[in-house]
Order: C-alpha cells, then structure tokens, then sequence
C-alpha cells in the first residue's frame, strides 16, 4: 500500500497536516524585505508623534521625511500620498486594537464576554496610549476602508450583538427597561470612562476615588443581569 494513498487514511491526515503546517508557515523575509519593514514602522512611529504634534490636517509628508531624516523621494517609495500615509498609520494602530479583542474566547457567556471585551479595550489602551490618542482623532475624520477604522467601529458592534445575544438567552435581565442598543452604550461609555480616568493622576483624591476597574465593570454587567 502506498504510505499516503487514500487506503492509509492514518498516513494521508498526517500529511495532509504536514501540508497544512508548511502551508500556514509564513514565508522567510529577505533582508531586504525585513529593512524595508522596520523603515516604514519607522516612518509610521514618525507620523504618529507629528500627527499629535501638529494634527491630521496640517500633518505633511515632508515634515515627516524631516523628522525622519528621509529626502522626500526616498520616503514616496513607501507612501505616494499624504492620504495613502495617514489611512496606513491608523490600520497599523486599529491592527493593534483587533488583535487585543480576538484574546476574548467567542465561546464565553454573553455577560463574562462582554466584560472581557471591555478589558481588552482597557488593557490595549494602557498599553498603546499613543495609538489610542490617534484612534480618537480619527473618529472626526473621513478615512478610507484600508485605514482599518471599521475595526474600531466593529469592538462597538460586537458589544451590541453579545448584548442581543445575551437578550434572546435570557442572560440579561435589567432591573429597569432597557433596549440592547442602551445596555451598549453604558458599557462602551463606561469602559471610555475609565479609560479617561486612567490617564489622569488622581493621587490627591486617591481616598474618594478609586477602584479596580474589572470590579466596576463585572458589578455594572451583573446589573444588568439582574443579579444582586
């Protein structure tokens, strides 16, 4: 019998896993691939400090290829416009983001998914307080699909279907009516809050103000369940 013919289904899942392996593995970057990455991080780290600095509207390339240290033509080799640059520096902070969300099991209880999806927000936010001051500035602004800002937009739905979710099962329960659409909002506004607050120093008031912040949001949710 031929090792990996259809009659040793044994030997065929094994190659086709091994298949499956080599087909998953990325390929090796060449060096002259791995460079060009790590510049146009590099031009993108750059971008983020001037768009702070100066805003998107006054933001220009050749400030960038100044702040840089690039010729201007150097720096079109990686992005033909201003726009172009701009809608790949908010991917890359919404690529970020979206990676932080898919951390949270699909398969959780509605009401534990969305506390955790909230806590995901939270923990990217303390750790790329840069790229979320950019994510905000981008909500006033008209960006095309490849900026990545429907992942930002997308976290606010995915809190409104687990909420739907949680309806249709029974899990949510408020003590007061409200529409999943209300529910979306406290938690979204909720999360934002603390988010803020995060970012404040409070020592002074430190005795009247403070708390853990998945306590808070677990104690809010659980209203809502109905649980005391």
């Amino acid at each position: 019998m031929d090792p990996i013919s259809p009659e040793n289904p044994a030997a065929l899942a094994a190659g086709g896993s091994q298949a499956a392996r080599v087909a998953a593995d990325p390929p090796r970057l060449s060096r002259r691939e791995r460079r060009r990455l790590n510049t146009r991080a590099e031009i993108l780290n750059v971008a983020r400090e001037l768009l702070l600095e100066v805003g998107p509207e006054d933001l220009s390339l050749r400030q960038v290829a100044r702040r840089a240290d690039f010729s201007p033509a150097a720096l079109y080799t990686y992005f033909s416009s201003r726009d172009e640059l701009i809608a790949a520096l908010f991917a890359d902070c919404f690529e970020r983001l979206e990676a932080y969300v898919r951390r949270v099991p699909v398969d959780l209880p509605p009401d534990k998914r969305v506390v955790e999806l909230g806590m995901a927000y939270m923990e990217f936010a303390r750790d790329n307080p840069i790229d979320l001051r950019c994510m905000l500035l981008s909500t006033s602004m008209e960006l095309p699909p490849s900026s990545g800002k429907a992942v930002g937009q997308g976290l606010a739905r995915l809190i409104g279907e687990t909420f739907r979710e949680g309806m249709e099962k029974g899990v949510f329960k408020p003590p007061i009516p409200l529409t999943t659409q209300e529910m979306a909002y406290g938690v979204w506004a909720l999360v934002h809050g603390m988010v803020t607050i995060a970012g404040v120093d409070l020592s002074e008031v430190a005795a009247e103000v403070s708390a853990d912040p998945r306590r808070v949001l677990e104690a809010f949710v659980a209203l809502l369940t109905g649980r005391r």
